[in-house]
């Protein structure tokens, strides 16, 4: 069977979550409310988004020059190298932004196929896309239970990799899971079958087993 590692990126590819960064950077006093609103489930990521960017005072090169101090996971290009390997397919499924995705990416040399909300700058205004929302659901303004759905049709044995919120209504749909953060916590509270790990190393070391 064809195997998938779909892996949520904000604080799981990276050591720190690229949007909590930026907006705790550059947005004015007042987004804690609306981040608030998101993590009870009473405001949707779009809206979210929308309104704490009027709160940022940030251009391109400010949000690059942010963007290039970040780390990734000490083991995770190695995870990459290991599923190369092995055949298996990896893809990152992210509620954050393509501008983010693709500095991390530029910045460590690695090119991994990706789904995420996009972000651009036009003539010094910030903007930003939702290609992949759910039709049926507009609690994130990427569906990653959409693109899980998509492998499992195709016959793909799905492993999802992740360790926030956005991560949380897909992992009752994995074949298996690898959590920390508060989706173990998440899982832990719900009975959901899971893999504790702290670094993709971990991964590694459980799937040579």
């Amino acid at each position: 069977m064809k195997k998938v590692f779909l892996v949520d990126f904000d604080g799981t590819v990276t050591k720190v979550d690229t949007v909590d960064l930026m907006v705790n950077k550059f947005a004015k006093d007042g987004w804690q409310y609306y981040e608030e609103l998101w993590e009870k489930g009473e405001m949707s990521t779009e809206e979210c988004a929308i309104e704490t960017l009027k709160l940022m005072e940030m251009n391109e090169k400010k949000l690059l020059d942010l963007l290039y101090t970040i780390e990734i996971d000490d083991y995770f290009l190695e995870f990459l190298n290991f599923c190369k390997v092995k055949n298996y397919e990896v893809v990152i499924v992210s509620d954050g932004y393509d501008f983010n995705i693709k500095a991390i990416m530029d910045k460590y040399g690695f090119n991994v196929e990706f789904y995420s909300n996009k972000l651009w700058f036009d003539k010094g205004e910030i903007k930003v896309d939702f290609p992949y929302k759910s039709k049926d659901c507009n609690k994130c303004g990427m569906c990653k239970l959409e693109v899980l759905n998509r492998y499992k049709n195709e016959g793909y044995y799905v492993v999802y990799i992740g360790d926030g919120y956005s991560d949380i209504c897909v992992v009752k749909y994995a074949d298996e899971v690898f959590a920390k953060g508060v989706l173990e916590k998440y899982c832990k509270e719900n009975d959901i079958p899971y893999i504790s790990f702290k670094n993709f190393g971990d991964i590694i070391e459980k799937l040579k087993r």
